[in-house]
């Protein structure tokens, strides 16, 4: 692991009152709760800087669709990745959150076995949702892929699907991923994946019900693909991918956030000159990359039918 990377910021008891680590707890809320948003580090770092009455919005959305906040143990060590410690501006993002009546909680990524636990009956069917996620990660540049290539017991147990009635496989494929942590990695983002792949199994729950709020083109690319390529029989519930321009434009249509000037305030936070978004206008043909300035795209996002947003 690179220095400076810890999964337990230095700082951690600032977040301590806010937060909810117990594993047991952290089950009960993913189950019983309509919605998950995992945070990936940029997005995070990105609503910590709206002022709070800005921030107010996106989390009104979040208790309207009775929602919980997740942030893994990866996306953790990123915000911290300065020298351990959590920045004094992602702490008050954090007590916002929950004085706005909304709970964090903070998962170790091996955790989700416990989830899955619930779910299923056997160590071997849980750790095949692991092995079905690792082999749509792995590509030719991934940081999974070299890890796997310098472990050869986890590369028998999840590429080749060896020994997996053992219940550390989690544990061990995470910890170890983990450890493999470097500075300007996309790790964050594969777990990320990962994460999804194994939880949109869950049986019972509405295509939805898990999202990731993203401005990580690389990130969302990595999600979507990982979840698309996967065989039909494999599949799960489908996963909501939110960059912050197409949070806005949910909040619009929800009638949730309808002042220009806000969302203008929204969209500009963590931007400089033009904002480029994946999307069509009601006169093009496909969807593509367009890029435009902070005060065209709220026109647009004001306009009936004027733009879908797609990331």
């Amino acid at each position: 692991m690179a220095d400076g990377y810890t999964d337990i910021p230095q700082n951690m008891s600032a977040i301590a009152p806010y937060v909810t680590v117990d594993r047991k707890t952290i089950t009960e809320q993913i189950l019983n709760h309509e919605r998950c948003f995992f945070y990936d580090a940029c997005s995070f770092q990105r609503h910590a800087n709206l002022k709070p009455g800005d921030a107010e919005y996106l989390l009104r959305y979040i208790r309207f669709k009775d929602g919980v906040v997740i942030i893994t143990r990866c996306i953790l060590m990123e915000l911290a990745a300065r020298k351990g410690v959590l920045d004094q501006r992602y702490v008050k993002y954090i007590k916002h959150v929950k004085d706005a009546g909304i709970m964090i909680l903070i998962i170790y990524e091996e955790d989700l076995f416990s989830i899955m636990e619930t779910c299923f009956s056997t160590n071997i069917v849980i750790n095949q949702y692991l092995s079905w996620a690792v082999r749509m990660a792995a590509g030719p540049v991934s940081t999974i892929t070299e890890m796997l290539e310098e472990n050869q017991i986890i590369y028998n147990q999840l590429i080749r699907g060896r020994n997996l009635n053992q219940k550390n496989v989690y544990q061990c494929f995470f910890k170890t991923m983990r450890e493999k942590k470097e500075s300007g990695d996309n790790l964050g983002e594969e777990l990320l994946a990962v994460c999804l792949h194994i939880l949109s199994h869950i049986p019972g729950e509405k295509d939805g019900k898990f999202c990731v709020i993203t401005d990580d083109k690389g990130a969302a690319s990595k999600i979507d693909l990982l979840l698309k390529k996967t065989a039909k029989q494999y599949k799960g519930k489908k996963v909501i991918i939110f960059s912050t321009p197409k949070f806005v434009q949910t909040l619009y249509r929800e009638n949730i956030l309808r002042e220009k000037d806000k969302i203008e305030a929204i969209l500009k936070t963590g931007v400089s000159g033009n904002i480029k978004i994946l999307g069509m206008r009601i006169f093009d043909l496909r969807r593509k990359e367009i890029s435009m300035s902070v005060s065209e795209l709220t026109d647009y996002i004001m306009q009936p039918d004027g733009i879908h947003i797609i990331f």
